[in-house]
Formats: C-alpha cells, structure tokens, sequence
C-alpha cells in the first residue's frame, strides 16, 4: 500500500473516463462500427427463438416448416458472420491502445528525474508497466466486448420476452435480480482487492530484480535461504490475496447460475399452468424457454466480466498514477534556449542544496565560484564531500535553488532542460553499460556514425583494447559491461561522452580503474580538446590528484563547502587538506614504482 509520501501518488480520478477519452475516442467509429454488429449480433439470436415458436406452433396446425427452417439458418449463418465481424472492430483498437499506453508510459519514465527513481520500487514500476498494461487491454478487449455484448444481450432478450408475456417475464426475472443484488456486495470487495494484488506483485518484481542484481553478494555470504524467505512471505500474502478473490468469484457465478436456474424452474412451473390456461400458446412458451436459454450464458459471464473490468481499473489507477508523476520542469514547457557550440561560462553564486528525501541535512553550503569558458576544472575532497552532488546539479540531474547556478548569463533552472541537455556529456562515477554492442554502448543512437565512434574509442584510449576482441566494435558486452574490465568498462563511458562533441563535459571519477600511465594520457587529451577554439568547458572529478595536475583550476571541497581553489602548482604549496593528500598519494606512488621496479 503507497503511503502519502510515496512519489507514485494516489488520486487519480475516473480513470475508465480517462482512458476513453485520451486513448479509446479514437477508434470510436471501430467500436461503434463493432457495437452496431453486436446489436445486430443479439437481434438475430433473440429473434431466433421467436421463429422456433412460430415453428412449433405451425406444425401443431399442420403448416409447412420449410419458410421457418431455410428463416433460421440464414440467421444462424448471419449470426456467425456478424459476431467474427464485432469481435474485429473491438479486439484491434484495444491492441492498439496497449500499444499508445504503453509507449507514452515509458516516454514519461525517461522524462523523470532522478529523484523520482532513488525513492521509488523499481519492480513497482516494471509491474505497473507490463502487468498492469495486459490488464488494461483485457478491459478495453475482451471486457469491452462483453459489456456491450451482455448489455445488449440483456436488453434485447427481456425485450422479447416482454413481447410474449410480461408476467411470466417478471416471474421469471425476479430470482436473477435477486441473484445480481447480492453479487454487488462483492464488487465493491473485489476492486480494492485486486489493487491490492497488483502491488503485491510489483513488491515480488521489486525482490526479484534486487535479488537477481546482487546475486554475488547473496551467493558469496551465503544469503540464499534468508533471501528465499523473503520471498515466500512476499509471495504467501499474494496467494492468500489472490484466493480472496478467487473465493469472491466462485461465489458470485454460482450464485448468478443458481438463479438462473430457478428462474428456468419458475418459467416451467407457471409457464406450463398458463399454457393450461390458454393464456399463451406452446410455441410461445417454447420461445420464452429458448429466450431464457440465450439469456443465460452472459449471465454466468458477469462474474469474470466483474473481475475484468475491477482488475482493469485497477490497473488504470496504477498506471495513470505513474504517468502523472510530476517531471521537475521549473522552466516549464517552454525554457531559454541557449547559444550553442562553445564552452559555457558557469557562474556558481552561494549554492545551498540538500537531497529532497533528507531536506535538513545540506549536501552542499554556501558554494561560490566562477568556472571560465573552455576551461578545465578538477573537483576534489573526501568521500561525501559534495563533489558528484555539484556536478549532478550541473547536468540537471538535480533542479538547483533558482538563481544559484547561471550558465552564460542565464538561471539554469531557466534553461530548456533538454537543450541543455544536448550541449553536455556526463560521465558518471559508476559507468552503466546495456547489454549490446560497443559500437551501440558508445553512440547510444539507432545508426551510429562509426567514423566519430573510431574516433571517440581513440581519444579514449580503448584502441588498443578494441582490436583483440573477438568482433571488435561488434562486440557484445553483456549484462552491465560484464564482459569488460572496470577500467574497459570506464574508458567506454568515457569514449560515450567524447562521442557527443558537447559543449560541457563532465567526468565524475571516471579514471579510478586506469593505470597511472593511461590516466596521464586521457587528461591530457581532454585538456588537449578544450584548448581548441570553442572547445568545451571540462569538470574532472577524481581522488587522484595525479589526474587533476593538467586542470586550469581546482576546487578543493570539504563536508560540502569550498575550502580551497587554485592550480596544482598552487595548492601544493599551500597548507591544506589538498597538499597532505597530495603528500600522501605520491609517496605511494613512489612506493609502488620502487616495487616494480
């Protein structure tokens, strides 16, 4: 159950309405072009039983047959007809409206931010996004046809009956109405049931990916029995959910079928004493017996078509919940566009920031610096010195404080988000590759220029590396890069965003896996590139200082403020965390070129 501070909010309202009218109007001239085939559908197999009536009652008198039989099956054959007809027009839209629901679902999962992913249930999510979806097409599909089918096919057969007798009508329907009361108090039930299954599910999802994820750690600790019962209590309160409303559905179709049942009894007892009578004829009642019988099957199929359409909204609420998630624009839909094609000069004026899910624990405090264009910037401090939190907030992974970061003259929060987006290229610490080839890793685009791919793959220093693979740029590297090394794995990421030829790059810790000598090469031909006319403005952020000696500018932070600022040659010389660090790293270093040597 969501509670009030889940991001994936409660409150949708009428979500069937909104479906209809955001994704079904559509193809409403199919649905009504299918409704209409229904109708016909129904007409004809209520119009079917009157003909055997007519027909009894003819051969009673002695009338020739062969008008009603050559009559029913033409009907019988137009019934076929019409019904494949219907089921056309209907079950196509609703196929494609899984398929728009689901495209403009994933559309907004890549629009949200990252703060929206840090506090939310990734297998909620991959849920709502394949389960629920199937759900919303069985209720546009399958249950569509059904309401209308057993809509129609109620109407049209009381209205047949009320033709022939309307006492025996209402003697007959009295125990179905009787029958179909007592079934709504379990709708109500049922709905909130089958929510409540559908995040039960999403909870197994999210066990699941997490397990499969960190299958090393479970397997090197021993985990496994800890982790398979986490599980079973996960997967016990989804059984016993789930007979819950098995249990309500096997009630409510015995209950409808009981009824029927009487209400055939009810007919025969009073219909046989009013043909005594001579109030109707035996055609007529064989007509009324017929009617009933058409009457029942979409009676016993109110009980699965209950569970579609609660399932179904159910489903919907979860899924429109998700699409309305909110998309932190402050700039809104229509945001500055800034000149492109040069380093952006970055004005930084007392940034405060804290993360919205521990608002009173600031990250970072009273931050103000001027970064030139075309500049390269290292970033240094200890572990939680705020170092990824400034470059996050950079690339807008982050929304800063208005009027705390300016790019070329403008707010950030100002700036179109994915304008601005195009003009960087953001390395982060933790470098995430798919499950395809490098070529496709590093363009991350349908056609690939291969040319600039070569390119970036050189500057990256990932030449070398390229060459003894089996396929080469073909190569497909696995779950996360799990073909690569750390270090192929971050020189990939790193020929990812040379790729984009932007006008800020940004490398967060990306050269941690690489041997000091390839370390020394790959700064120097990033400086090399903003050092070209309009080249770009670089931030290198590393615990190594070896890879900042080549930066124009380094900004020194400690426990999320700036405490120091100048080139290396500066910082050395200066007493401070830089220079004991710095102390520190190359007598190490010195230590292990001893050892090799």
């Amino acid at each position: 159950m969501q509670d009030s501070g889940d991001p994936i909010a409660r409150g949708t309202k009428r979500p069937i309405v909104r479906l209809l009218r955001e994704y079904a109007w559509r193809y409403r001239w199919s649905y009504l072009a299918g409704g209409f085939f229904l109708w016909v559908t129904n007409y004809i197999t209520v119009s079917i039983p009157l003909q055997i009536g007519h027909a009894i009652d003819a051969l009673r008198s002695g009338q020739d047959l062969t008008r009603f039989v050559g009559l029913i099956a033409v009907m019988g054959v137009s019934v076929i007809i019409v019904r494949s007809l219907s089921r056309v027009l209907i079950f196509n839209p609703g196929r494609h409206v899984e398929y728009h629901l689901r495209k403009d679902l994933f559309a907004h999962l890549l629009r949200l931010q990252p703060s929206f992913y840090a506090t939310s249930k990734r297998g909620d999510i991959v849920s709502r996004a394949s389960n629920d979806v199937t759900w919303v097409r069985t209720l546009v599909g399958f249950g569509g046809l059904q309401i209308v089918n057993v809509t129609l096919a109620v109407v049209l057969t009381v209205w047949k009956m009320l033709t022939l007798s309307p006492r025996l009508t209402a003697l007959a329907l009295l125990p179905i109405l009787l029958g179909s009361a007592v079934v709504q108090f379990g709708i109500r039930r049922l709905f909130h049931l089958a929510r409540r299954s559908q995040e039960q599910l999403g909870e197994i999802s999210e066990h699941v990916l997490g397990s499969l994820q960190g299958m090393a750690a479970i397997q090197g600790f021993v985990a496994e029995e800890a982790f398979v019962e986490r599980f079973e209590a996960r997967n016990r309160d989804w059984l016993r959910i789930g007979i819950k409303l098995a249990l309500i559905r096997s009630i409510a179709l015995p209950l409808l079928v009981l009824s029927g049942g009487i209400s055939m009894a009810v007919l025969i007892g009073m219909g046989g004493s009013m043909v005594l009578s001579g109030a109707i004829t035996v055609g007529e009642l064989a007509a009324f017996t017929a009617l009933l019988t058409v009457f029942l099957p979409p009676l016993r199929s109110m009980g699965w078509m209950m569970s579609v359409i609660q399932r179904g909204r159910a489903a919907l609420e979860r899924i429109f919940e998700l699409m309305d998630a909110p998309v932190e624009r402050p700039e809104g839909e229509r945001g500055v566009v800034a000149e492109a094609g040069h380093g952006p000069l970055i004005e930084i004026d007392g940034l405060n920031f804290a993360y919205p899910d521990e608002p009173g624990r600031p990250v970072l405090e009273e931050i103000s610096v001027t970064l030139e264009p075309g500049s390269v910037v290292g970033l240094f401090g200890r572990t939680g010195s705020g170092k990824s939190t400034l470059l996050r907030l950079l690339a807008r992974l982050y929304n800063p404080p208005p009027g705390s970061i300016r790019v070329d003259g403008h707010d950030l929060t100002t700036l179109d988000l994915a304008s601005w987006r195009r003009r960087l290229a953001a390395v982060p610490q933790r470098p995430f590759l798919f499950s395809d080839t490098i070529e496709a890793n590093i363009a991350l685009e349908g056609d690939a220029d291969e040319e600039r791919v070569r390119r970036a793959i050189r500057l990256a220093a990932l030449e070398g590396d390229i060459e003894v693979l089996p396929t080469g740029l073909k190569t497909v590297v696995g779950e996360r890069g799990i073909m690569l090394s750390g270090g192929q794995r971050q020189r990939a990421a790193l020929a990812r965003g040379l790729y984009r030829n932007s006008d800020l790059l940004i490398l967060d810790d990306v050269l941690s896996a690489v041997d000091h000598h390839t370390e020394s090469t790959l700064v120097e031909t990033v400086a090399d590139l903003a050092r070209h006319r309009d080249g770009p403005t670089v931030l290198i952020s590393s615990h190594r200082l070896s890879a900042l000696r080549k930066c124009d500018t380094i900004l020194v932070l400690e426990g999320g403020r700036l405490v120091d600022s100048g080139p290396h040659a500066e910082l050395v010389r200066r007493p401070g965390l830089y220079r004991d660090v710095w102390r520190v790293q190359s007598q190490a270093a010195a230590a292990e070129d001893e050892v090799a040597s």
